[in-house]
């Protein structure tokens, strides 16, 4: 009986992980059979929509709308401001909640996109953006819980060079959730 454990329990791991190696091997990858001619047909890739500035982009549960952007050189109120290292982008972003369960946002969920290159938002920038002359924070896109059926509107902040913040070909990616497994791109003009 040990040695059967011993043989069955590796041979069907082997056999699992054989079926796989032979199910990635033989898929056609970007061929489709065509069920009446019996031959193969290339599928056509659909190129992602990217929309714009003030519309909503749902992503999963969770819709964001980008309804503005500006530059800066500082943000925060005037007591205690954060100074750009290089300029920081401001986008005013608005984050729905469509699911049936909180949802944690989190600047973490905004890429800015330059062609090939991706900047992460700067968290304290972010803090600093979305407070009041008083100190107060309006909202903070940091590991804020956002219960079903609720919106929330503020800042996300990045700190970037000069002249990728002037860039016309800006975009930003957004995600659904921590790990990002849906992301959408939208575009900052």
């Amino acid at each position: 009986m040990k040695k059967f454990f011993k043989i069955g329990c590796l041979g069907v791991i082997a056999l699992v992980v054989l079926g796989i190696i032979i199910a990635v091997a033989t898929s056609g990858g970007d061929e489709t059979a065509d069920t009446s001619t019996g031959s193969k047909a290339p599928v056509e890739e659909k190129k992602a929509e990217v929309a714009g500035m003030g519309e909503v982009v749902k992503v999963g549960d969770v819709s964001f709308t980008i309804n503005s952007k500006e530059t800066a050189d500082q943000v925060g109120p005037s007591i205690m401001p954060e100074t750009a290292s290089g300029k920081y982008v401001v986008l005013n972003v608005t984050f729905l909640n469509g699911g049936n369960e909180a949802v944690m946002i989190d600047s973490s969920f905004f890429k800015l996109k330059l062609g090939e290159k991706t900047y992460e938002a700067d968290s304290m920038a972010s803090l600093t953006g979305n407070q009041n002359e008083d100190g107060s924070i309006q909202t903070a896109f940091m590991a804020e819980e956002i219960n079903p059926d609720s919106e929330v509107t503020g800042k996300v902040v990045f700190d970037v060079n000069p002249d990728v913040a002037d860039s016309a070909d800006l975009q930003v990616q957004v995600q659904s959730g921590l790990f990002g497994t849906e992301t959408a791109t939208i575009n900052l003009k």
